[in-house]
């Protein structure tokens, strides 16, 4: 018996996720705002310029061992989380260029052999580890989450914790290049990444899309705009 070609269709009721539909937000650590503070730096402007992005990967570790010569393998313990890249244009003022050049001076000068910036203490957390977070964005703006579930998660948000940058690409600078705007990539290394906001300490409002401010209505609590997320509900996963 054939399938009917619109069987797809009647099962991709949303019409399928698509990758332009994102936003991605970046906060700095509080003493490079602070260093920084003749530029006016608005959290969720930094969205409106990071015009690539990913949603994260991880990777469980494995383990081989061999039983009458067939391999077994296990889960390992060891999970890790690959780097992160954003795509970020760049303005005339060099404002968000200039926030992470100096994030990664303030971590490891580069004239100052004995003035590194530890990744331990009490402080480190505004000295050094910034947050990060990417959202799926829905075809009306809104973030991507269970239908119909009121304590459902948001499926396509992620939170980065303690997240620094390991590299700001070079803008490579050419007389030939008239119509374009500049770009570059800055690259992360971070701690993990939660879908449960309540897991990390996270400043501002979770789930505002900046570009339409839409946002969710059911705050959890100490988390504005988040919803406290610890799993399928039973009736659900079972359907």
């Amino acid at each position: 018996m054939g399938i009917n070609v619109t069987a797809l269709r009647n099962k991709l009721v949303g019409g399928g996720a698509r990758p332009s539909l994102f936003f991605a937000t970046i906060y700095f650590p509080q003493n490079i705002i602070d260093a920084l503070s003749p530029f006016i730096f608005d959290t969720q402007e930094i969205s409106f310029f990071i015009k690539a992005a990913s949603i994260p990967e991880s990777t469980l570790g494995e383990i081989t061992k061999t039983f009458l010569g067939r391999d077994v393998k296990l889960p390992s313990i060891d999970r890790t989380f690959a780097p992160w890249s954003v795509t970020i244009m760049n303005d005339e003022n060099y404002k968000i260029r200039h926030f992470f050049e100096a994030w990664i001076e303030y971590i490891s000068p580069g004239a100052s052999i004995f003035e590194a910036e530890s990744g331990f203490g009490a402080d480190a957390g505004k000295n050094v580890y910034g947050q990060m977070q990417v959202h799926q964005l829905q075809k009306d703006g809104g973030i991507s989450r269970l239908n119909n579930d009121d304590d459902g998660p948001y499926l396509g948000s992620y939170y980065f914790k303690d997240a620094f940058p390991t590299s700001v690409d070079q803008i490579t600078l050419s007389w030939d290049d008239k119509d374009t705007i500049e770009e570059f990539t800055v690259t992360f290394a971070y701690q993990y990444w939660v879908k449960n906001t309540l897991e990390l300490s996270v400043p501002g409002n979770k789930t505002t899309n900046p570009f339409t401010g839409n946002t969710n209505d059911q705050p959890a609590e100490g988390i504005p705009g988040a919803v406290n997320w610890t799993g399928p509900k039973a009736s659900k996963a079972a359907s």
